[in-house]
């Protein structure tokens, strides 16, 4: 399961790397990397928590789990 909250914080981690403007340009392409990646993950896991509310709110019941 994804930890959404340690990926906003690792972002925002990288955020202030890049901002800081200290970093190589080898070094703010892999931390831009990394961040697009956690993006995608966190952006997956938002869609997914959507759909189980979308099904719980429609008829109640839970959908089966993800594994």
């Amino acid at each position: 399961m994804v930890n959404f909250n340690k990926n906003l914080e690792r972002l925002d981690g990288i955020l202030r790397r890049l901002e800081e403007g200290s970093l190589s340009l080898d070094e703010a392409l892999a931390d831009f990397e990394r961040g697009v990646a956690l993006v995608r993950e966190s952006r997956k896991f938002l869609e997914e928590a959507q759909q189980k509310v979308t099904f719980l709110t429609r008829d109640g019941k839970e959908p089966p789990r993800a594994e």
